[in-house]
């Protein structure tokens, strides 16, 4: 696809018709400076109409005077606790930020953009309806509905309640005279829509990157959980595992290659963003942000230490109780999307076209390999401000993204880093929503068991253990804990934190000390892998939420970063832009901003 440039767009500009230049599967230009009375003329123009509402649920960084064409969705599990951004400063995770925010007013902009380019097409299509084919006209709706729905479920999950739109304002006035509605009424109207829209949409859309009945029931899905709504999401959930005609990918990574996403074996991929191979405008950088600065990378995003000790071993235990782990060789016997997931020190990585074992992919020190004791020295020389082509970088804590970053295989088969399409949805989501709601709901153990083993069985992992199906917390920690690796990076993570528990899970999990990897010196045999020589110990999991949230000694033993801040009700939702309330002084603000 190529895609626009699109400055940061406030609500002040739903009058506009700014929609860009584009070519992808639609095969048309949208509209630049048409006026909405020359436009909407034919099928052609109103097809136009909906690339630019496509293009703008790409949700792709946009800054004055700069375009990067990543998704912002590859942000989202950055202000979690499994995520991680080079920088300290202003994070959104590390609490020490506000409502002048550039993040938080950029990412209202950009969904508040769909919706403006939904409500105009919606509005306006109406004069091409004569000559269109009615099938047709009724699809390019409920498509328009849909992404304007998904829209909104994010605007929702980062600002509780929102202004709400279903078609543009009709004077100036209106512009400055909005308020916040009531979350709850917004899904509800949303809920409705979304069931007109999938009634015109079939299972499977007729191109890659567009909507489909299943994606409808899906973000239907996703409202439902925020407003928790679980029998709404069991039963619709169910009904797409039934009648979706969707399965599971039997490889994992596959789902986070260009090739696989184009085979899309067993349709797993239900909506995403593509990228054009013949388009040299069409591609992304999450190579480049996520990957490592030893392969000419930024090193820009991270997992944390909490993501990779959240995996658990073969035996389906969690790193605390199980046998199989060892603190020396923290890699071996783990959860296989564990490896597909994060890259880890010890790992194999193709690195210019070819394999190449590194030893210490992001550490805070300058590391020295002594090649007669085959060990990585860690010496006191701190490489907080290693300068590279990009300049001065704060460093992560160890790892670093391998999901999206690796579009090779492991022998060096020629891939294409940049072409990665973004995932918004596939049927492992929709399975574990639907064991999380008809958990939720009170259903019985197996029920919410079959979905979830579903997800564990091509993963590689055992189904859930008896002693697990039998207490009632253990199996709700385990679902939310199979949704947080299956799904980690991919941008949906925020949604359930905040969520879990009224925000007591977020509360728990976010104020921590960041800590990472064993700053151990490192041994590295052919055959066996990497052995830490002096491991950091195991951290401790909580006894209720059964995740880790300390790590005993970490001063001492570890990498380490911030101690994140994190309070409630405040940081359980974005701030309202200060820009925003500025221009329309009648939107109120989220609690404690």
């Amino acid at each position: 696809m190529k895609h626009i440039k699109i400055n940061r767009v406030a609500l002040l500009l739903f009058f506009a018709v700014a929609l860009g230049s584009c070519k992808k599967y639609l095969d048309r230009n949208p509209l630049s400076a048409n006026s909405q009375a020359d436009f909407y003329n034919d099928a052609a123009q109103v097809q136009q109409a909906l690339t630019g509402v496509y293009n703008a649920i790409g949700a792709r960084s946009i800054s004055p005077g700069y375009s990067n064409p990543t998704s912002y969705y590859s942000k989202l599990d950055l202000f979690t606790e499994i995520g991680m951004e080079r920088g300290l400063s202003g994070t959104i995770a590390s609490g020490a930020y506000d409502a002048t925010n550039g993040t938080v007013a950029e990412l209202w902009g950009g969904f508040f953009q769909v919706i403006q380019r939904a409500n105009n097409l919606l509005l306006y299509m109406t004069k091409a309806e004569s000559v269109m084919d009615p099938a047709e006209y009724k699809r390019v709706i409920a498509e328009a509905k849909v992404l304007r729905a998904m829209a909104y479920w994010h605007l929702i999950s980062l600002y509780g309640d929102v202004p709400f739109f279903t078609k543009p304002p009709s004077n100036q006035q209106e512009l400055f005279e909005f308020t916040r509605t009531d979350k709850k009424v917004i899904i509800d109207f949303l809920l409705k829509d979304l069931e007109s829209a999938a009634n015109d949409l079939d299972w499977n859309p007729a191109q890659a990157g567009r909507v489909s009945k299943g994606v409808a029931k899906g973000i239907g899905a996703r409202l439902a959980m925020l407003d928790k709504n679980y029998t709404y999401a069991a039963a619709i959930t169910d009904d797409i595992i039934a009648n979706g005609g969707y399965g599971l990918n039997p490889v994992f990574q596959n789902l986070f290659r260009k090739a696989g996403q184009t085979a899309n074996v067993n349709k797993e991929i239900m909506f995403y963003y593509p990228y054009g191979d013949a388009d040299a405008g069409s591609f992304n950088y999450l190579n480049l942000v996520q990957g490592s600065r030893n392969n000419g990378g930024q090193s820009s995003h991270f997992p944390t230490q909490f993501l990779v000790d959240l995996f658990e071993c073969r035996d389906g235990k969690n790193i605390a109780e199980s046998p199989l782990y060892n603190p020396a060789k923290p890699n071996a016997n783990r959860d296989p999307r564990m490896a597909q997931t994060v890259i880890v020190p010890g790992d194999t990585v193709v690195v210019q076209g070819f394999t190449s074992i590194i030893f210490d992919f992001y550490s805070r020190y300058i590391t020295r390999y002594n090649p007669t004791t085959q060990v990585v020295d860690f010496p006191t020389i701190v490489n907080q401000d290693s300068a590279n082509i990009f300049g001065p970088r704060v460093n992560g804590l160890g790892n670093l993204w391998r999901k999206y970053c690796q579009d090779r295989d492991i022998n060096g088969t020629a891939g294409n880093f940049y072409k990665v399409g973004w995932v918004y949805m596939r049927f492992a989501e929709i399975l574990l929503i639907n064991a999380e709601a008809h958990l939720e709901k009170g259903s019985p153990a197996i029920t919410v068991a079959t979905s979830v083993n579903r997800v564990r069985a091509r993963a590689g992992m055992p189904n859930i253990a008896p002693d697990v199906l039998a207490d009632a917390n253990k199996l709700k920690q385990l679902v939310r804990r199979e949704k947080t690796v299956e799904l980690a990076n991919e941008g949906l993570h925020l949604a359930d934190m905040r969520r879990w528990d009224n925000g007591a899970y977020a509360a728990k999990v976010m104020p921590l000390q960041m800590y990472g990897e064993s700053n151990s010196p490192v041994k590295f045999t052919a055959g066996v892998g990497l052995e830490f020589i002096n491991p950091a110990p195991v951290p401790t999991f909580d006894p209720v939420y059964l995740v880790p949230i300390a790590w005993p000694n970490g001063d001492a033993t570890r990498l380490k970063r911030e101690l994140r801040v994190f309070r409630t009700p405040q940081h359980l939702l974005c701030p309202i832009p200060l820009g925003e309330r500025d221009k329309v002084p009648a939107l109120t603000q989220n609690a404690d901003w």
